[in-house]
């Protein structure tokens, strides 16, 4: 009888971990489909302050694709708990998952931390970070939105801007290309 109670007590432990890591996984999703919705109603409008350096650099592919990486760096204000997604309006979000940061998986368990010229990767506090995909286009546009607290952790801000990229004609090399579409941090 005391086997069965401590059998039916670790299947009950087992279930109810898988239950709350299942609704952990639903709960990130919500969140990313969150920020897809707000980067879809922001429309492509950019925030006049913007507290960090951001490029694009894209690299044509072998197969005629188009690898891009935003570089998000040189913080201007301390940002906690960040997380950002960058949406690509013309890929269908139910068949691609947007490259994001603190959103999805284990990454959603992680805190990501940036504060003006410190870095201390094994605390969390990063100098940078990159959102990188494939596009199969020669020419598109990123919408990026990146979230974060105030060092209270009590104040949530955001901010929009946009990477765009566009073949030039008769532009057939491979390697990489860095857009124009790069911003030094905005702040007032």
């Amino acid at each position: 009888m005391h086997r069965l109670c401590l059998v039916f007590l670790c299947l009950l432990l087992v279930l109810t971990g898988c239950s709350s890591s299942n609704s952990k996984e639903i709960e990130s999703i919500k969140i990313y489909e969150s920020y897809i919705d707000a980067v879809a109603n922001n429309k492509g409008i950019e925030s006049k302050n913007i507290p960090f350096d951001y490029k694009m650099h894209v690299y044509k592919q072998k197969d005629n694709t188009y690898k891009y990486e935003i570089e998000i760096s040189n913080p201007q204000v301390a940002m906690y708990n960040i997380q950002a997604i960058a949406v690509d309006q013309e890929v269908d979000s139910n068949n691609s998952v947007y490259p994001c940061l603190g959103l999805l998986g284990d990454d959603a368990d992680m805190q990501y931390n940036m504060i003006p010229y410190q870095a201390y990767g094994k605390k969390g506090f990063i100098s940078g970070f990159v959102l990188d995909s494939i596009s199969k286009s020669d020419q598109f546009s990123i919408n990026v939105m990146v979230t974060w607290k105030d060092a209270s952790l009590r104040n949530t801000s955001r901010v929009f801007f946009n990477c765009n990229y566009a073949q030039e004609k008769g532009d057939n090399a491979k390697g990489v290309k860095e857009t124009s579409d790069s911003g030094q941090s905005k702040v007032h």
